[in-house]
């Protein structure tokens, strides 16, 4: 059977060493179904959406479209049940993938290594197969058309890569004979796939055809920062340097763009932005960096600064993520080049902040034995690191610049004011003695100690010198020990505000509120 014979997509998430999985592996090879074999070893950052999905993280895990079979045993049982068999094939083969596991790009996996692909072509045994499905072949037939291309808006701005709305409802219609309603379809399945990414500012997520779109694919196997050509033998720079030349270009971004007490991000204002723009230019220059030579405060404060400007600049390039997906594939599969290496936002925090942890739901840590990056992860984690970077939503920290020398104190006071001022990670409830805290502490709950004791403990010491009603009311129930403890739904909703024609700001709601994890 053919993978041509398939509109959906079948998904077996497995693991190096596992006989289960390969058994998974070897029951579709008899029944001939294609799949697509994502091993967590090379994706980690796949694990949190699969428990989310299924609430285990027992390998392998097998979809077809949307639907969860379950594990080789749970495969093996469907199989031997004909008429229920015989009806998921046929689904799969007649209906396409809507809402099922996201298929990464080989390319994102870790340690991809494209020569060591190339010489690894011929052993089939031992790669993974990838199986297009329907979208990345029409992205195929869509460059073969010449539909992709560099379309020039205006005198200043062109759009690489791109297609706009109308011409591919045209070209839909004519090429695969459809109606204008089934071509619209399409084009909103390659926004919700995030195949294609709207580049045009207007705001919506809804598929539009007078707007502009780039695919996805063209930018997220490039670095955000990649240069257009290196330089054979490029200066190194240190890490303290770019630390002072980062605030220095920051500075003058940050307060143009932030609003609310430094929580709020006014994304227009970096269009046009010449602060921004020579920013971008210099954010091109830090894979030369040397982070080997360099000290822990070094890092600690270079990593924080350049996650807040990295999250900045990918929300500002992809716009706001509508979905829980999204935004995983923003955080996980969005690279920066640092000293050599790639980085994406989850990498910086589970792997240098947190001195190589695993994140929140995920199965393995964040750099493995042989990654080159392992020997700059910081020795200890440090829980302010946490009132340090920002989230992009409304329960996000206060949003500053960092300086090595004065990085504590600064940390330390950001963590005080977040703590203090509105709810969103602290609450105390005198009625009923509950301390309702930010779902941060949960999530994270072996930075600040591990247990609920501890994680009070470090609150009163940040807030210690505070004579607020909040400090005193939550000193008393700590003390009393007669309390209980419940967490806030974290607002992922998103902290953007717009700046429109008048001058006034307003704020933007689109995205939804979602607690994800």
């Amino acid at each position: 059977m053919s993978s041509d014979g398939f509109a959906g997509q079948v998904v077996i998430y497995t693991e190096v060493g596992n006989s289960k999985c390969a058994k998974g592996r070897e029951l579709l090879s008899q029944e001939r179904i294609p799949y697509t074999d994502v091993s967590l070893d090379s994706f980690p950052q796949h694990a949190q959406e699969i428990f989310d999905r299924t609430g285990t993280d027992v390998l392998p895990q097998i979809f077809f479209n949307n639907i969860y079979i379950g594990h080789d045993t749970d495969l093996d049982q469907l199989i031997n049940e004909k008429m229920k068999w015989e009806a998921i094939i046929e689904m799969v083969r007649r209906e396409k993938c809507r809402h099922g596991p996201i298929v990464p790009n080989p390319m994102n996996a870790i340690g991809y290594d494209e020569n060591e692909d190339v010489e690894n072509n011929n052993k089939k045994e031992e790669m993974t197969i990838w199986v297009p499905d329907e979208y990345a072949k029409l992205v195929r037939d869509m460059k073969a058309a010449q539909l992709i291309k560099n379309n020039r808006v205006s005198f200043r701005t062109t759009y690489k890569n791109s297609f706009k709305g109308e011409q591919l409802i045209e070209w839909l219609m004519k090429e695969k004979s459809i109606k204008r309603s089934e071509a619209l379809e399409i084009g909103q399945e390659l926004i919700d796939r995030h195949v294609g990414q709207q580049t045009s500012k207007e705001s919506g997520m809804t598929f539009s055809p007078d707007r502009y779109y780039q695919l996805v694919e063209d930018d997220e196997n490039k670095p955000l920062n990649a240069k257009s050509s290196d330089d054979e033998n490029p200066e190194k720079m240190s890490v303290e340097e770019c630390n002072n030349t980062l605030i220095k270009l920051l500075k003058p971004i940050y307060e143009k763009i932030l609003s609310d007490d430094n929580t709020s991000i006014i994304y227009q204002k970096l269009t046009n932005n010449d602060e921004f723009n020579r920013y971008l230019q210099f954010s091109k220059e830090l894979n030369n960096l040397d982070l080997n030579n360099s000290s822990a405060d070094d890092r600690l404060t270079f990593f924080i600064n350049i996650y807040n400007i990295i999250l900045i600049h990918i929300i500002y390039k992809f716009g706001q993520p509508q979905s829980i997906w999204q935004r995983r594939k923003l955080v996980n599969g969005t690279y920066y080049l640092l000293g050599g290496h790639r980085y994406a936002l989850h990498s910086i925090i589970n792997g240098i902040l947190r001195a190589n942890r695993k994140g929140p739901g995920m199965l393995w840590k964040a750099f493995g034995k042989q990654d080159g990056r392992l020997n700059l992860s910081l020795a200890n984690c440090d829980p302010l690191i946490h009132f340090g970077l920002c989230t992009g939503s409304r329960t996000t920290p206060l949003l500053r610049l960092y300086n090595t020398k004065t990085i504590y104190q600064e940390l330390r006071l950001n963590a005080k004011q977040t703590l203090l001022r509105g709810d969103k990670y602290l609450r105390i409830d005198t009625k009923k003695n509950i301390i309702h805290l930010g779902k941060t502490f949960k999530w994270y709950s072996e930075d600040f100690g591990g247990t609920t004791e501890k994680i009070l403990q470090w609150i009163l010491d940040i807030i210690s010198d505070d004579e607020s009603d909040k400090k005193h009311n939550l000193q008393k129930l700590f003390f009393t020990g007669d309390y209980s403890v419940e967490y806030i739904a974290y607002d992922w909703s998103t902290n953007s505000k717009e700046f429109n024609s008048v001058g006034t700001i307003s704020e933007n709601r689109e995205s939804s509120s979602v607690d994800e994890k």
